[in-house]
C-alpha cells in the first residue's frame, strides 16, 4: 500500500497503469541543493537532464550534489521521480532540471534575486512545469522584511512567476509552513497570479495544521489546490537504513514543500495523456478537480485535485466540432486578452468561445520546447524551504 498510497490520493493510478507517468514532460525544481539526487542507485538519473548553481557563495564552494546540509531538493524531487517496490513518486519517467537558488546558512534578498533567476533560466531551457518549494518573508535583516499588504503578486519576484505562467508555463509554488504561527499567511511567490499554489494535508484530505493560507491582501483565494504534505514520504540519503546496512532511506516528512512537487508531477502524468492542454486549461482543470470545488476556502483552496477527474475535464476541452478542430488556429489580442480564433469563432485559453469581434493581427503561432541538454557543476545551497519537523 506504501508504493501507491500517494498515488491513490491524487488519483493517478489509473494514469500510470495505462503509461502516463510523465514521460516527455520536463520539470525544472528550484531548491537548495540535492545531495546525492545524482546517485544512480537512488534514482533513474538518466532523467536529470540539466542542472545549473546559481547560488555563487566563494567560503562554501561544494557542490550541489555533495553537500550533505543540502538535501532539501532531493526531498521535494524524490516525491516525483523516485521509483521502487516500496514507493512511487508521481511522475518517474518525466526529465528534470535541477536548479539551485537557495543558502541554507543564510536568510537575505539575494536569494529572492536567485530565484527570479532561477525561474527565468528554467523557462528559458524549456521546462513545461516549474515547482518551487522555497518562499520568502522574513530575512536575517528585518528591514527587509516583507508584509501582508506585500502579498499581493505585485512584488518582482511573484510577477515574474506569473509572466511565466502566462508565457506556457505551469508553475507550481508551496504555500508555506506558517499556519499555526503569528504569520499565518502564505510567502512571495506563492501570492503570484496564474500559478498554482499548493497547500499541505495529511492523507486523509484533512489540512495540516503548519500550512499557511490566504487570502492575498488583494482578496484572492490561496492555496488554489492541496497534496499530501503531513507525513507524507520521502527519501532521505543521510538516513540509515537498517534493511541494507547503508545510508539512504524513506522517512516521513512534513511540508507543503512535498505537496508542492507532487502537484506537479500528476500535472506532467495530465499533460502527458493531454498533450493538446495549453498551459492555463492544465491549471484550470487540476482546480476544478478538487474535492472542494466549487466552493473554495482560505486554507485548503479548492482541495485536493484528482488525476482521474482532471482527465474527464481535460476530455471536454476536445469536444470542438470536427471542422472547428481541424482548422488553422491563429493567436490574436483583444482588448488584452490572449484568443484563439478557429473558424471564424474566438476562444479563450481555457477553450470557451468568446463573442466574434474585431481583432488585432494574428500572433505568430508557438509551440512548447524541447530542453537543450545542459551540465554545469557547482557551490553550496533554512526558513524559507517549505519543510517542518
Amino acid at each position: 500500500m506504501l508504493a501507491t498510497l500517494l498515488l491513490f490520493i491524487l488519483g493517478l493510478q489509473p494514469l500510470h497503469d495505462a503509461g502516463f507517468r510523465g514521460e516527455g514532460l520536463t520539470v525544472a525544481v528550484i531548491d537548495d541543493g540535492f545531495y546525492h539526487a545524482d546517485d544512480p542507485d537512488v534514482f533513474d538519473t538518466d532523467r536529470i537532464i540539466a542542472y545549473y548553481d546559481l547560488l555563487h557563495d566563494s567560503l562554501r564552494q561544494a557542490d550541489m550534489f555533495s553537500d550533505p546540509a543540502c538535501r532539501h531538493g532531493t526531498y521535494c524531487l524524490s516525491t516525483m521521480l523516485y521509483d521502487s517496490p516500496d514507493f512511487t513518486g508521481t511522475a518517474p519517467d518525466a526529465d528534470y532540471i535541477l536548479i539551485r537558488t537557495e543558502d541554507d546558512y543564510h536568510e537575505a534578498p539575494y536569494e529572492v534575486h536567485n530565484l527570479i533567476q532561477g525561474l527565468l533560466l528554467a523557462d528559458s531551457l524549456g521546462a513545461d512545469i516549474i515547482s518551487v518549494s522555497l518562499g520568502y518573508f522574513a530575512f536575517d535583516d528585518t528591514t527587509f522584511n516583507y508584509t501582508y499588504d506585500d502579498l499581493n503578486g505585485m512584488s518582482e519576484l511573484s510577477r515574474t512567476a506569473t509572466d511565466i505562467a502566462r508565457r506556457g508555463r505551469l508553475v507550481c509554488v508551496a504555500a508555506g509552513n506558517s499556519g499555526n504561527a503569528p504569520w499565518h499567511y502564505i510567502y512571495l511567490p506563492a501570492d503570484a497570479e496564474d500559478i498554482l499554489t499548493v497547500g499541505a494535508v495529511d492523507s486523509a484530505g484533512f489540512i495540516a495544521p503548519f500550512s499557511s493560507f490566504g487570502p492575498t491582501s488583494d482578496g484572492r483565494i490561496k492555496p488554489e489546490v492541496c497534496a499530501w504534505g503531513r507525513q507524507t514520504w520521502l527519501y532521505d540519503p543521510t538516513r540509515y537504513n537498517a534493511d541494507t546496512g547503508t545510508y539512504g532511506a524513506l522517512f516521513r516528512g512534513n511540508g507543503t514543500s512535498f505537496a508542492c512537487p507532487e502537484v506537479a508531477g500528476m500535472a506532467a502524468c495530465i499533460w502527458q495523456a493531454y498533450p493538446h492542454l495549453n498551459a492555463a486549461q492544465l491549471r484550470d482543470i487540476i482546480i476544478r478537480s478538487a474535492d472542494s470545488y466549487p466552493s473554495p476556502d482560505n486554507q485548503r483552496g479548492y482541495g485536493v485535485p484528482d488525476a482521474a477527474r482532471a482527465c474527464a475535464l481535460a476530455e471536454q476541452l476536445l469536444d470542438l466540432p470536427a471542422t472547428d478542430a481541424d482548422a488553422p488556429a491563429h493567436k490574436r489580442i483583444h482588448n488584452g486578452q490572449l484568443l484563439i480564433h478557429r473558424a471564424g469563432t474566438d476562444y479563450d485559453l481555457l477553450g470557451r468561445p468568446q463573442p466574434v469581434s474585431a481583432l488585432a493581427p494574428a500572433l505568430p503561432t508557438t509551440t512548447r520546447t524541447s530542453t537543450p541538454a545542459w551540465d554545469a557543476g557547482g557551490s553550496p545551497a533554512n526558513r524559507h524551504l517549505m519543510a517542518t519537523p
